[in-house]
């Protein structure tokens, strides 16, 4: 029988996470990804409605082309990926690199999600009074998911 291996108190996190990263990497954001998924497979027109920033879309939908709705299944396919990540791995362990792992994981999605949006609409990224219900569910969320990661890999609000 292998010996025991000694835990490094260093690479563990409290046996606690604080209650607002608990609900949000741990319920909110996982619910909401599977949402995202099923919208991408069985609801795209509505997921598209949901992000595409409000001045880059023209008053005739996108046009669902095969590419499009393949890329809109990879997408799909990406968040159920974040919601394994966060609601069952991060689950599964207190380990603070695999912690961190997962979270900057989640930071460079942010970011490139943002950048995306940016992207096509600059100013409609930066004109948070005009925003729509869509775009604050979509740019709030995933501003808020931002810093709340950035917050937790700095240490703010962890024992």
């Amino acid at each position: 029988m292998p010996p025991k291996s000694k835990s490094n108190p260093n690479t563990l996190l409290t046996s606690r996470i604080s209650l607002v990263y608990g609900i949000y990497f741990l319920y909110f954001e996982p619910i909401a990804a599977l949402g995202g998924t099923y919208l991408c497979f069985l609801d795209p027109e509505r997921f598209l409605a949901g992000t595409v920033p409000v001045p880059a879309l023209t008053a005739a939908p996108v046009p669902l082309t095969p590419v499009l709705q393949m890329m809109l299944r990879n997408i799909g396919c990406l968040y159920g990926l974040f919601a394994i990540n966060e609601g069952i791995v991060l689950r599964l362990t207190r380990e603070r690199n695999v912690w961190y792992a997962v979270i900057l994981s989640m930071v460079v999605a942010d970011i490139g999600h943002l950048y995306a949006a940016y992207d096509i609409a600059p100013n409609q990224m930066f004109s948070i009074m005009s925003w729509n219900s869509d775009e604050w569910i979509n740019y709030g969320t995933l501003m808020l998911g931002l810093c709340l990661r950035l917050a937790f890999m700095a240490g703010i609000g962890r024992k």
